[in-house]
């Protein structure tokens, strides 16, 4: 029975180790708090790839897309990746509101989402997707390490919303900008309410979504009748009214 329980107990730490890396290989780390650790101290972002070994889809990408030399460099030059198994870490499942697998999750240091991919996804575009995001993310921690102390602070939550936004993180902008909308301090500060709802707007026109752009730029009018940003806000509003027609 000791034996049992010694064993159980190097298993458990074998399993939160990452995977010893061949030459060219990609390092997986199973355990995303050590992952997260890993990457604060790097600054590095995360892929989180969210797999199980009955899925199909998760067979390709390991066989053919993680084996491409441009994908496998990448990783291992400009980020920690993780693997959460669907089925036995259930816990981050709902954390991050996996559906269906295979699915891969883009976040800063500390875990927090930039952008996501549900699918198989070539390995040409993954290369692409690799290139294009930022291999330091320490402003992105920094706010978010404030928000990890203080999660409803204004400046840290309109500060994340605009970095976002800057990098090209739309959908996770908007997620900054409405957490923003909802303080008080937006809610007292008409000045403070009418950047955040114009940022959350052009968000949704670079997302080509008109219905939401329509809804906030409306809202802006209204709201705002003398405000200097007028002439944009009708602007933007045509734009998005344009999308919806091209729908």
């Amino acid at each position: 029975m000791f034996r049992r329980a010694i064993c159980l107990t190097l298993f458990c730490l074998i399993c939160s180790i990452p995977a010893a890396a061949e030459d060219g290989a990609i390092q997986w780390y199973k355990d995303l708090r050590q992952a997260i650790s890993a990457a604060r101290q790097s600054n590095k972002p995360m892929m989180i790839e969210f797999w199980a070994d009955w899925c199909t889809p998760c067979k390709v990408m390991e066989t053919e897309v993680y084996t491409d030399p441009r994908v496998a460099s990448g990783l291992i030059q400009k980020m920690v990746s993780v693997r959460i198994h669907f089925d036995l870490q259930k816990d981050l499942v709902r954390q991050y509101n996996i559906e269906a697998i295979t699915n891969i999750v883009f976040t800063d240091s500390w875990g927090t989402e930039l952008v996501r991919h549900r699918g198989i996804i070539e390995a040409d575009d993954l290369a692409a997707v690799i290139d294009a995001l930022p291999a330091n993310v320490s402003e992105f921690n920094r706010l978010d390490g404030i928000l990890h102390e203080d999660k409803n602070n204004f400046a840290a939550l309109q500060g994340m919303a605009s970095r976002l936004r800057d990098a090209g993180f739309y959908q996770s902008s908007n997620d900054f900008f409405r957490k923003a909308a909802n303080r008080n301090e937006a809610k007292k500060d008409a000045s403070a309410r009418e950047s955040i709802l114009l940022g959350m707007g052009l968000n949704f026109l670079d997302l080509r979504d008109g219905k939401q752009a329509v809804q906030i730029f409306e809202r802006c009018l209204k709201e705002f009748p003398k405000s200097e940003n007028r002439q944009r806000f009708m602007q933007e509003l045509d734009r998005a009214r344009q999308f919806q027609t091209e729908l």
